[in-house]
């Protein structure tokens, strides 16, 4: 069975892509909560979106943390597969010739 490495390593590169899109919303949301904070001055509300923002912090990290560890197991399979790969081709050259 041969395992499409090629595959495997464009799906890792996915998920860096995804964790780099997921960072930016960072800045986004740090903008949206500026306006809300000119727009809202004086409201009781303020004091919500800190928690808000606290926590959408936290969940992008994890998310992209969980992305990122993807990621480098799958090209750590990926590289195990070639390794193997390359182990079975060398051996049985060795035992044929």
């Amino acid at each position: 069975m041969e395992a499409d490495t090629r595959w495997m390593r464009n799906a890792a590169d996915d998920c860096d892509a995804t964790a780099n899109g997921i960072r930016k919303l960072l800045t986004e949301a740090d903008d949206a909560v500026e306006t809300l904070n000119r727009a809202a001055a004086g409201f009781d509300l303020l004091g919500g979106q800190v928690e808000l923002s606290r926590r959408f912090e936290l969940l992008n990290k994890l998310l992209r943390d969980e992305l990122e560890e993807a990621a480098e197991n799958i090209r750590f399979c990926a590289s195990k597969h070639d390794g193997n790969e390359n182990f079975v081709t060398e051996t049985w050259h060795a035992l044929t010739h």
